[in-house]
This record gives C-alpha cells, structure tokens and sequence, in this order.
C-alpha cells in the first residue's frame, strides 16, 4: 500500500470519525431554540435562533438549514463515505471518485460553515474537517486516472445530458447572485441572505469558483475532454448533498415555522431544492453505475 492510500485511509477515517462527531453534537444540543428579534448593524431586523444549541448566535434560517446538513450528514453522507472507501480500496473507479466527491463536499461545505456561520465551540471540528476535505480531495487527484476517463466511462456515459445539467446550474447561480448584488447596489439596502452577518461569503464562493468550475466543466464535457469528466462528477455529488441538506433544512423550518415571527415559508421552497435534490442524485447514480467493474 502506498503513502497516498494510506493518506486517504487517515484522513476518511478522521472526516467519519469528525462529521459524525459534529452532526450529534449538534443535534443533541439543539433546544428548538428561543428566538428573538435583533437589529443588525445595518439597521434589518433578523430574527436570531437563540437557545442553548451550537446555532443558538445564527440567523433562523441559517441555523435551520445546517441543522438540515446535520442530518444529512449522518443519513446520506456518512454511509457514502463507507462504501467509498471499501470501493477505493479495492482499486473500483467509482470508489476513487466517489471519494473524491467526499473530500470536495467536505471541503466546499465547512468552508461555508468556518467562514460564515456565527463563531461557535465547532469551529475548530469544522475547521479540520474542511481541511480534511482540502488535503484528501489532493490525494485522490494525484491517484486519479483523469487522462483515461472518457475511455473508462464509455459511450453509454451521460455526457450531452449532466453537461447540459451543469452548465445550466451555473448560469441559475450566477444569476441568482448577480442579481441580489446587482439590486442591493441599486437600492443601498443589503442582500435579504446577509442578515446578521457582516459580508457575503456564500456569494463569493458561488461566483468565484462554482459557477466558472461548472460553466468550465460542462463545456469541457460536452467536448469529452477529460477534465470535464472530473469536474461535472465532482461537482454532480457536491450538489446533490447540498441540495439534500436544504431540502431537509426546508422541511425542518416549514414544520416549525409557528415558532417564528418572520420566517413563514411556503411548500415552494421544500419543492425546489427538493426538485434539485433528485435531479443531482439522479445524475450521481447515474455516473456511479455507468462506471460499472472499472478499475482505476
């Protein structure tokens, strides 16, 4: 076993071992918070979720929405990491890039988590685990056949279809905030996604690397070049536990919705991550099982 495999070995290990760790402490010391309303330093009121839990100085909103990951995490995410390393292992191409899918989740999650939730006693679990996903998502690129992969997926592998999915969820993000930017510097008023906290951190990430990652990926896909392959699969998995986890957040904050003064939401923002989730899952499986008995 070389030291990359080894590498790998550690670092999902430690990844199970905090996401686990993290999603339980979370949702144990979740109270069902106490909210109240507090004035921002730009003068909105934005409902504080309150209570005793790690989320207790977040927004409702954000609060709910990672209680959402939380519960994802140990439901979809962990058992994945499972079957990914098993298959990794055993040299299976879709393990290693099932692992790859982890590592990036990890990375692009708790990167949103250290930088923009409310400083809270997970900071430092979050902060190795987006490490984790940083330094593991490396090890498995230097293992991966990137080269050899539109040989290994085959003719049958969706290439006109998740290109066309990719692109078209890159321009839906970059429109989206675009236009929260673009109206809050016409209206001197700041973005309703700010709230409490002091800058758009999810903004910049969107607009600075997922969105040309996946106008880039799906247009290198659509013209089979390899790392096309790569980034439409990475970026396939990342969106299908994202939008997994809001869907969740969704259906938590809908259900407890009575509790709050100024978060009333509707069935259309269940049905829509929830549309997305199973758009993005069903391209995942999709790739997972074109990619059959390969070996990498």
């Amino acid at each position: 076993m070389n030291h990359r495999k080894k590498g790998v070995i550690i670092l999902s290990a430690a990844a199970m071992i905090l996401l686990l760790t993290a999603s339980l402490v979370s949702i144990l010391s979740d109270d069902g918070g106490k909210p109240y309303l507090f004035t921002s330093l730009r003068g909105e009121q934005v409902e504080i979720y309150g209570g005793h839990g790690v989320y207790k100085n977040d927004s409702v909103i954000k609060a709910i929405l990672f209680r959402g990951f939380d519960w994802a995490n140990i439901a979809v995410c962990l058992p994945l990491f499972g079957l990914g390393l098993l298959l990794y292992l055993r040299g299976k191409l879709r393990g290693i890039l099932l692992m790859g899918s982890l590592f990036t989740y990890l990375a692009y999650n708790y990167l949103i988590g250290v930088m923009g939730n409310a400083y809270n006693a997970l900071f430092p679990v979050w902060t190795a685990l987006f490490s984790i996903g940083v330094f593991g998502l490396a090890l498995i690129l230097n293992e991966m056949p990137v080269s050899s992969l539109p040989g290994k997926a085959g003719d049958k592998f969706p290439v006109r279809s998740l290109s066309i999915y990719v692109i078209t969820l890159g321009v839906i993000l970059a429109l989206q905030y675009s236009f929260e930017i673009i109206s809050s510097l016409v209206t001197s008023r700041p973005p309703a996604a700010l709230q409490i906290y002091t800058t758009y951190e999810l903004a910049a990430l969107e607009l600075g690397i997922m969105v040309p990652l996946h106008l880039i990926g799906g247009i290198l896909l659509l013209r089979k070049k390899a790392a096309g392959y790569l980034l439409s699969v990475l970026l396939s998995f990342t969106a299908a536990m994202t939008f997994i986890s809001l869907s969740a957040g969704a259906a938590i904050l809908l259900s407890a919705s009575g509790n709050f003064a100024l978060q009333h939401p509707s069935l259309a923002d269940i049905i829509v991550p929830s549309s997305l989730a199973v758009i993005a899952s069903a391209f995942s499986m999709v790739i997972f099982f074109r990619m059959g008995k390969q070996t990498y």
